[in-house]
């Protein structure tokens, strides 16, 4: 009988052991905005970034990479243009008529602050240039 407390104890030694060496496991912050309270708000700095996903993408002729982003927590989308020029305009707007844009300042990424999609369309889209002659779309989502 001894034995077998030992085993035990030993087994729970072991286990309180992992579990202690075992790095902790951090949550995401919660979403600081829903839906249209999200409307023109950051999607990194508001936590809704953390659970997006691109919806919708296109490819403009010159390589440039247009993506609907859209976050299901915060029920809100924004556009982001990659591998682009300085200059160019990531520009991103909903069916209710509510849109953003931002040009590449520097580097050749960015993104638009958010636009409410709750029982909304919403879709992204990229200019060569602030003119807004777009020249990849992604669809509606």
């Amino acid at each position: 009988m001894k034995r077998v407390s030992v085993a035990l104890s030993t087994m729970a030694l072991t286990v309180t052991t992992l579990f202690a060496l075992a790095p902790a496991v951090q949550a995401a912050p919660a979403a600081s905005c829903y839906a249209s309270s999200c409307h023109h708000k950051n999607p990194t700095s508001t936590g809704c970034a953390n659970d997006a996903y691109t919806a919708k993408s296109a490819r403009a002729s010159d390589g440039t990479l247009v993506e609907l982003r859209y976050s299901p927590t915060c029920r809100a989308a924004w556009a982001r243009i990659s591998n682009t020029h300085v200059g160019a305009e990531a520009f991103v707007q909903n069916t209710a008529g509510q849109s953003d844009s931002v040009n590449v300042s520097s580097g050749s990424d960015v993104h638009t602050s958010m636009v409410n999609d709750a029982n909304l369309q919403a879709r992204a889209c990229y200019a060569t240039n602030s003119a807004s002659n777009f020249s990849a779309c992604t669809g509606w989502y």
